[in-house]
C-alpha cells in the first residue's frame, strides 16, 4: 500500500450548527449548494453503546483536546428494542483534524443481554477481533447509549458526503430499565456533517463558504456523557 492509499483511509469531519429556524429550510440549502448534492439512501436510525475506561480516559482526551485519540463503540441500525442484527464493533482514531474508523461484524443480540454475566466479554471472544482489538476492549465497559435518525447527501462529483442528524437521545446503561426508559433528549435540534478525505481540502473551503452555518466542535459521546453524568472535570 502506497503512502497516498495509507493517506487515504483518513477524511476530515466538519461539523456544523443548523438553527432551529433552519431546519425545515436545511435540505434546500443543501440542494442549492455548488456541490449540487442530492439525497441518497432512506433516513434511517442510528444506535450506539459507547465504551471507555472507569476513568472516562476517552471522554477526557477529546475535551482535553489531546491530537490521537480513539473512540469505541458498538453501532447498528434501525429499531432500538428486539433482536439487534447485523450490529458492529467500531474503534474511531481520530489524528490530529483527520479521522478513521476500523470495524469488526458482531454475532447478533438482544440489547438487554449485555447485562447477562460476562456476555460483552464472551460477544468479543467470539468475533474476529485482532489481538490489539480483544485486549482493548477487556479493560473497557459500557457507559452509555445514544440514538439519532441520520440523512444521506452525496456530492455530484462524489468527493463529498453530507449527513444530517437529529432527534439526539441518549440513555444511561447502568440498568436495563433505564435502557428502555425515555432517553434524555439533546438540546440541539440538528448537527450538519460534512466528510471528505484530506486531498480535497481545498475544495471543500468552497462548499463551507457558501454555507450559511457556523463550524462547531461536537462529539456525541462527550455531550452524552455531560448530559447524563454531569462530567465536565477530571475525577
Amino acid at each position: 500500500m502506497s503512502e497516498e492509499e495509507k493517506y487515504d483511509n483518513y477524511r476530515f469531519e466538519k461539523k456544523f450548527f443548523i438553527p432551529e429556524q433552519l431546519t425545515h429550510s436545511i435540505e434546500e440549502i443543501i440542494k442549492l449548494n455548488s456541490s449540487l448534492a442530492r439525497k441518497i439512501f432512506t433516513p434511517r436510525f442510528i444506535n450506539n453503546i459507547y465504551f471507555d475506561n472507569s476513568k472516562f480516559q476517552y471522554f477526557f482526551e477529546n475535551i482535553d483536546g489531546v491530537s490521537e485519540r480513539i473512540k469505541v463503540r458498538i453501532r447498528w441500525y434501525g429499531d432500538f428494542e428486539g433482536r439487534i442484527n447485523e450490529p458492529f464493533l467500531e474503534f474511531k482514531k481520530k489524528n490530529g483534524s483527520v479521522g478513521s474508523k476500523k470495524a469488526f461484524r458482531l454475532p447478533s443480540f438482544n440489547l438487554s443481554d449485555i447485562y447477562l454475566p460476562n456476555f460483552l466479554s464472551s460477544l468479543f471472544r467470539r468475533s474476529k477481533l485482532g489481538i490489539f482489538e480483544k485486549n482493548l476492549m477487556l479493560g473497557l465497559k459500557p457507559t452509555l447509549i445514544n440514538r439519532y435518525q441520520r440523512k444521506y447527501f452525496l456530492s455530484f462529483d462524489k468527493k463529498f458526503r453530507i449527513t444530517l442528524d437529529e432527534h439526539l437521545e441518549y440513555f444511561f446503561i447502568n440498568s436495563s430499565h433505564s435502557i428502555f426508559s425515555r432517553g434524555l433528549k439533546d438540546e440541539l435540534r440538528m448537527i450538519m456533517e460534512l466528510k471528505y478525505a484530506p486531498k480535497h481540502q481545498f475544495e471543500s473551503a468552497i462548499i463551507t463558504q457558501e454555507l450559511p452555518f457556523r463550524v462547531i466542535k461536537n462529539s456525541k459521546y462527550v455531550r452524552g456523557v455531560q448530559t447524563l453524568y454531569n462530567l465536565g472535570t477530571h475525577i
